[in-house]
């Protein structure tokens, strides 16, 4: 099986057991989130962690359920980056390896300045690697391991940031939904579906059981100290989809659609059970 896996550290979890515990059939291709969905939809891959948003415009795909990246409250790898406050900003720099986050900062902004404050707004994609700059723009979307690092840019010093989990939870109330496991349905039949569950489940318990060595890794890689991203994992990330999360996601869907940024909300199609066998915490 060729899965499609999410580089960012905060994927990391999911997919650690399946790479330090690989089958002999099985490879992988570590990329962007925006990458995963594409292989997906090119039938590149079997199974990705994908941006949650890409289930509403991916035909044919379903979702592998209780399993997904989120946060409930303060997420810090998902950030809008300012150099005026909220109610000022009037053109964003868009990463284009991001989907759902592009989407969820969309959406706040428009709840937050209504329809003719949100029309008003510049959005631009920008190559990543300019995005930290903020140039020709009065604030950035920085997700996944350059957010994490932003706060140790002197440069950064000076601007607002906005953790858009808060500025989600602040609103609604709810924990956000950024990733999910999904495969296509025409090569993942039911028939499967209990053991691509299994499998995927079997490597997030196993990576949960590794956070200490994957934060100690990333911490040389990212130059981030170790007990931040092991309190990164611990207390801003859960893995967990459960009634809750997927509120979340048909309240997230329903307003992408409000806002013009999808053609319509409509129901996940779900991959077999819904429930697990035995609690990944447990």
């Amino acid at each position: 099986m060729h899965y499609a896996l999410i580089s960012y550290l905060n994927a990391r979890p999911l997919w650690w057991g399946l790479t330090h515990r690989p089958r002999e059939d099985d490879t992988y291709e570590f990329t962007s989130p925006a990458r995963c969905s594409d292989l997906l939809a090119m039938g590149k891959a079997h199974l990705g962690l994908i941006p949650s948003i890409e289930l509403m415009r991916i035909p044919g795909l379903v979702a592998v359920p209780t399993l997904c990246i989120a946060s409930k409250s303060e997420v810090r790898s998902v950030l809008l980056l300012s150099r005026v406050p909220f109610e000022e900003i009037r053109s964003v720099a868009l990463d284009p390896s991001s989907r759902t986050s592009v989407v969820l900062a969309k959406i706040l902004i428009a709840e937050r300045m209504g329809e003719a404050g949100f029309r008003r707004i510049r959005f631009d994609p920008v190559e990543v690697a300019r995005l930290a700059d903020l140039e020709g723009h009065d604030a950035a979307v920085i997700i996944g391991d350059p957010a994490l690092q932003s706060s140790r840019r002197e440069s950064h010093a000076t601007l607002f940031r906005y953790d858009l989990v808060s500025e989600w939870s602040s609103l609604f109330e709810e924990p956000f939904v950024f990733a999910v496991w999904a495969g296509r349905r025409d090569v993942l039949p039911d028939s499967t579906a209990a053991e691509v569950q299994n499998r995927l489940r079997e490597s997030l318990r196993y990576g949960l059981g590794q956070i200490d060595a994957i934060a100690r890794s990333a911490s040389e890689e990212l130059a981030i100290p170790f007990g931040e991203l092991v309190e990164y994992f611990r207390e801003a990330l859960h893995y967990e989809l459960g009634e809750p999360e997927e509120r979340a996601l048909q309240r997230f869907f329903r307003l992408a659609a409000k806002w013009g940024l999808i053609e319509r909300a409509k129901d996940i199609e779900w991959l077999e059970t819904r429930r697990p066998r035995e609690s990944t915490t447990s």
